[in-house]
């Protein structure tokens, strides 16, 4: 397959006037000689170019979309290598939208529970999303058509439950194993296209959580997962979070809530408690990955239905700050680096921001993916070795 890596910088080096025009504050990283881990495995990459480096991003609708997390993905695996697509989900069957580079189609009978309301009876992982197909149904996934990147893969790791996907409609051969929860699919031949049919286990259906596509190169898996509309308290409620987090073995884990958790009138809104649930998503994190380096990001300004920028940002701001030193991890604050309070008005003028002044287009979304790339690589550069 052809790979866009041209097309796509070009577009990115089109935003690079925005950014000296629009970010007026430092493009850095907050407790960056925490990321020290993840920057040595960079190094082992760079320098050996036989591993996998894996970053998972999970956040709201600001990453469910996936316009910012493709931008930061295409520029890691521009400089250190192309080890996949990552994880993806099929967005569509729980009637949503997703990442548009990955087109699922399906058929038969599913059923979905997600975080926002139904929860309390699944089993819900990192997507926020589980699903289970009835016998003999269909997913098809598709890299090619909407591809921004080289998306072929020849291993699938399948998160699933109670049966199996079976592949079909793919070429070559193939071989698969199950491990705990996962089920590895190994192709001779590099796909760009693929079918599973589902064969459940009794009358409970097949459970899937999302897969995962790897090419077997060296490289940067850039998994990126969110749901519309949550915040940190939703989050809490995924009881398969940390058991998946695992399985996608990650060398650095980002966090991006904040917008939901803050857009409440201020005299509604509880910073203490929102901290809390911060602090605890974090340590969740940190008992099944003890040592993987943690990045949160602030929030970005927004409006308060569109009368005012929000005035809890900056409190939650402060208590991410604080969360930063207390827990030992990195912040990136893009709220102060976009402009700080009022900057929105300033994106959405130069066709950056979208008029409910709270979600991005996608460009201004791809020019934070940039800064944040940049944020991270600064650091990465001037490190002590």
């Amino acid at each position: 397959m052809k790979i866009y890596w041209a097309a796509i910088l070009l577009t990115l080096l089109s935003f690079k006037q925005h950014t000296y025009e629009l970010v007026v504050n430092e493009n850095s990283i907050v407790n960056y000689k925490t990321l020290k881990p993840f920057f040595r495995n960079l190094d082992s990459l760079a320098c050996l170019k036989d591993n996998v480096v894996s970053i998972v991003h999970i956040g709201d609708s600001h990453i469910q979309a996936d316009f910012l997390t493709s931008s930061t993905r295409c520029l890691f695996q521009e400089k250190f290598g192309n080890a996949g697509r990552g994880f993806v989900f099929p967005y569509r069957i729980v009637h949503t939208g997703g990442a548009l580079d990955v087109r699922f189609d399906y058929s038969g009978q599913w059923h979905y529970c997600e975080i926002m309301r139904s929860y309390k009876d699944c089993n819900i992982g990192v997507a926020g999303y589980s699903i289970t197909a009835g016998d003999s149904a269909l997913v098809n996934v598709d890299v090619a058509s909407k591809a921004i990147s080289d998306a072929d893969f020849n291993h699938v790791s399948l998160l699933s439950s109670r049966g199996n996907f079976y592949p079909t409609k793919y070429t070559g051969n193939c071989s698969f194993h199950n491990v705990n929860d996962r089920t590895e699919i190994y192709f001779s031949e590099l796909q760009d296209s693929l079918s599973l049919i589902a064969i459940g286990e009794g009358d409970y259906g097949t459970k899937l959580q999302g897969m995962i596509l790897k090419n077997g190169n060296a490289g940067v898996l850039y998994h990126s997962m969110g749901v519309n509309g949550s915040s940190t308290l939703q989050y809490l409620r995924s009881n398969g979070f940390e058991k998946e987090l695992a399985e996608l073995n990650a060398n650095l884990i980002i966090i991006s809530f904040g917008t939901n958790d803050c857009y409440l009138p201020s005299s509604r809104f509880c910073v203490s408690c929102v901290k809390e649930r911060f602090t605890n998503l974090i340590m969740r994190i940190k008992v099944a990955n003890p040592n993987v380096p943690i990045l949160l990001t602030t929030p970005p300004d927004h409006f308060y239905f569109k009368k005012q920028s929000n005035q809890n940002i900056e409190d939650l701001r402060l208590a991410l700050h604080e969360i930063c030193l207390e827990q030992d991890v990195a912040l990136w604050d893009l709220y102060h680096i976009m402009g700080g309070a009022n900057s929105i008005l300033t994106w959405r003028n130069e066709g950056l921001a979208r008029n409910d002044l709270i979600h991005f287009t996608k460009e201004g979304y791809q020019l934070q993916g940039e800064l944040l790339y940049n944020a991270i690589m600064k650091h990465y550069e001037q490190r002590e070795m």
